[in-house]
């Protein structure tokens, strides 16, 4: 499963300073990430070195519309994420897909258990 969610800076409301307050939102799910969209990320990991940035960019911002079946085109994505925010996603992304982020939350657990048991001793 992969999760992003993206925002709507058009319709955002802001206060009397300036500040954002309220910006609509909506967070896409894809239940499945096949294989061939992981080998996908690995291609794009190994020869992202070798693009220029702009490049990268665009060819990221692919394939995250893919990784989740064209529910949302490049364009939200480009309106919906924040410039600071944007590799943040990326690596997000990137991680749900390969199973970082699983892998990740399987260590924690696992060094929770370590602390507990010897706590107990």
């Amino acid at each position: 499963m992969a999760r992003i969610t993206l925002k709507d800076y058009s319709q955002a409301k802001v206060n009397e300073e300036g500040k954002i307050i309220d910006v609509p939102e909506k967070t896409y799910v894809v239940g499945v990430v096949t294989t061939r969209k992981l080998r996908r990320a690995f291609e794009i990991m190994s020869t992202i070195q070798e693009m220029s940035d702009l490049e990268a960019n665009d060819e990221m911002i692919e394939y995250i519309v893919d990784v989740f079946n064209n529910q949302f085109t490049a364009d939200d994505i480009l309106d919906g994420i924040l410039s600071e925010d944007f590799d943040e996603v990326i690596r997000d992304v990137l991680d749900q897909v390969t199973g970082a982020e699983k892998k990740k939350k399987q260590l924690k657990e696992k060094a929770l258990k370590a602390q507990e048991q010897k706590a107990k001793k």
